[in-house]
C-alpha cells in the first residue's frame, strides 16, 4: 500500500488570476473562509500564493483596493508532485513552517495538501498497522508485518534515505521554475 499525494490531495484549490484586484481576492478569502489563495495564469499555470496577512498589508498599507493581486503575491512556495510518497512529504512538512503546500503537475496546480492531510493519513495508517498486527499475533507472521508488506516507514516517521529535507533557504521564486536549473531536489518544484 503505497499513499502518495495524489491519493491524499484536495483536488480543488481556491485559485484567482493575477490581475484579480485586492478588494476581490479579499471577498473570496474571506467567503470561502480560506488563508490563502493560488494565483494562476490563462492557462492554470501557478505563478504565486496570495496569503490573508498578504491582503491585510496589502488592504492596510495602500489606498487602492483594486490594484492586482499580483502586487501582493509571494513567489517563493515550496511545492509537490502527485507522484510524491507519504513518507517523503511527511519530512517536508516536518522541515518547514507550510500548513499547506500546492501540488502541481507540468506547472499546473492541481490541488493542495496540508500537514493535517499528512497527519490523518498517518494517524489511519498507524491503526491499520495495529490491527493488521493484532489480526496476525495468532499467526506466523513477525510482528511489524504491515511495514514489512508496504514498505512503509510511516508509524515511526522516518526520514527516507534517499530524500533530504528542503531547506528553507532553498525555497525558490515561482519566477524561476522552467528555468531548467539543475540540481533541484526531487521533492521540490517551482511554479512558473
Amino acid at each position: 500500500m503505497q499513499v502518495t499525494v495524489r491519493d491524499l490531495m484536495t483536488s480543488q484549490p481556491l485559485t484567482i488570476g493575477e490581475q484579480v484586484s485586492v478588494e476581490a481576492a479579499t471577498r473570496k478569502l474571506l467567503e470561502r473562509a480560506a488563508s490563502e489563495l493560488y494565483v494562476v495564469d490563462e492557462n492554470g499555470r501557478l505563478l504565486g500564493t496570495v496569503s490573508d496577512f498578504a491582503l491585510l498589508k496589502a488592504r492596510m498599507i495602500s489606498a487602492d483596493a483594486n490594484e492586482p493581486v499580483a502586487r501582493c503575491m509571494s513567489r517563493n512556495m515550496l511545492l509537490l508532485k502527485p507522484d510524491m510518497r507519504l513518507d517523503e512529504v511527511a519530512g517536508f512538512f516536518r522541515e518547514s513552517c507550510y500548513p499547506r503546500l500546492a501540488v502541481v503537475d507540468g506547472g499546473r496546480i492541481i490541488g493542495q495538501l496540508s500537514r493535517r492531510d499528512v497527519l490523518r493519513a498517518i494517524v489511519v495508517i498507524e491503526e491499520i498497522a495495529v490491527a493488521s498486527e493484532s489480526d496476525c499475533a495468532e499467526c506466523s507472521l513477525p510482528q511489524n508485518s504491515f511495514q514489512a508488506a508496504t514498505g512503509s516507514r510511516m508509524h515511526r516517521l522516518e526520514q527516507p534515505a534517499e530524500t533530504v529535507p528542503p531547506e528553507p533557504a532553498g525555497l525558490r521564486s515561482a519566477h524561476d521554475v522552467g528555468s531548467g536549473k539543475s540540481g533541484q531536489h526531487p521533492g521540490t518544484l517551482t511554479a512558473r
